[in-house]
């Protein structure tokens, strides 16, 4: 299923589909630490994608047909300004994995 977001796309497979069901698909950004042992290594911002049953903040994007789909401004913002065609795949393990997804100018 191929779902519009502003220029660009999001494609969920028809297995993740029938795994989100009714509830909510939400993306986010996650900042982590980099590799190196000292401070002076910059953050790594990193997609996340989670399923969740009630919409959690009022200020993110949100889809609503023919999925629910919450995704913070930052990644709409990045999705639409990159035309990105962005895939979600449910991976053995029980995470998502988004391929596709640069993060320009996100926070």
């Amino acid at each position: 299923m191929k779902v519009q977001v502003g220029n660009g796309s999001i494609e969920i497979g028809d297995k993740e589909v029938k795994l989100i069901g009714t509830r909510i698909l939400s993306i986010s950004v996650t900042t982590v630490q980099g590799p190196c042992n000292d401070e002076m290594c910059p953050l790594i911002k990193k997609p996340v994608c989670t399923i969740v049953d009630h919409f959690s903040q009022s200020e993110d994007y949100r889809i609503e047909n023919p999925l629910q789909i919450e995704m913070q401004q930052e990644v709409y913002n990045s999705i639409n300004r990159e035309r990105q065609a962005v895939k979600i795949k449910y991976k053995i393990g029980g995470k998502f994995e988004i391929k596709g997804l640069s993060l320009i100018g996100t926070a």
